[in-house]
């Protein structure tokens, strides 16, 4: 068994006395592991870094196997995540949710998607706003998404301002502001692409935070990952 793909690197953790478990979220194979053997060589550290993209081979006797994977690095990302706490942050928080990902089945959008706001990595509020379209992706596509399209009650495509907890459906601000405090706000740039503020990048976070936690973390009997906390911290201190 033998295919060749490229992947996100999501983690390496140790096993055995030189060989590491690999981890990545990779274009055509979704969610992989696998064995690589002396990653902890210097050449090979330096490639393994979380948010960096690998070219790779991955090559098993059986399918179910864990299998080898030998690599060559296609774009490093360290310097930049280095640089910016704010990048750091939203990759520690999309490794989370990446984490969740049955293994080895494919969704290329993810992937796509993820390199995209990876990419992104130098532009603080900016990067966080993607984060948060990343998040509303993710929910879609792993079957809870949010219906932000129309209002479900007057099916108008204007205005609309609310999300109902419930239901995961949009209202406007007519229909929803009798009960606005029920109700979770959907941020303004969901709309206006070039609208970034501190107040509607914290709207973002809570709305999808709500579904991530509801759908997602509570099945599986998991947290949210702490540093999300810390992502929110650090976007209201952040002077702009």
């Amino acid at each position: 068994m033998n295919f060749e793909d490229i992947g996100i690197v999501m983690s390496v953790r140790r096993h055995g006395e030189s060989s590491g478990i690999l981890e990545l979220i990779t274009k055509s194979h979704g969610r992989h592991l696998g064995l690589v053997r002396g990653y902890q060589s210097k050449s090979n550290k330096s490639i393994l870094q979380p948010g960096s993209t690998i070219n790779f081979n991955w090559r098993s006797r059986l399918s179910e196997h864990l299998g080898v994977f030998t690599f060559e690095l296609h774009t490093s990302r360290s310097l930049n995540l280095m640089k910016n706490k704010f990048a750091i942050l939203v990759l520690q928080n999309l490794i989370s949710h990446l984490r969740l990902l049955p293994e080895r089945e494919n969704i290329t959008k993810i992937y796509s998607q993820t390199e995209s706001v990876l990419d992104q990595s130098h532009e603080n509020f900016e990067l966080v706003k993607s984060f948060i379209l990343w998040e509303l992706m993710y929910l879609k596509e792993i079957g809870y998404g949010i219906d932000i399209s129309e209002c479900a009650v007057t099916k108008s495509k204007d205005n609309l301002k609310y999300v109902s907890p419930k239901s995961g459906r949009a209202v406007t601000q007519e229909i929803g502001l009798p009960y606005k405090d029920k109700l979770l706000e959907i941020p303004k740039f969901i709309h206006d692409a070039k609208y970034t503020d501190r107040d509607d990048l914290l709207k973002g976070l809570l709305l999808t935070e709500f579904f991530l936690k509801r759908d997602v973390y509570k099945p599986l009997q998991l947290k949210v990952t702490s540093f999300r906390a810390s992502l929110y911290k650090l976007i209201n201190s952040f002077e702009t």
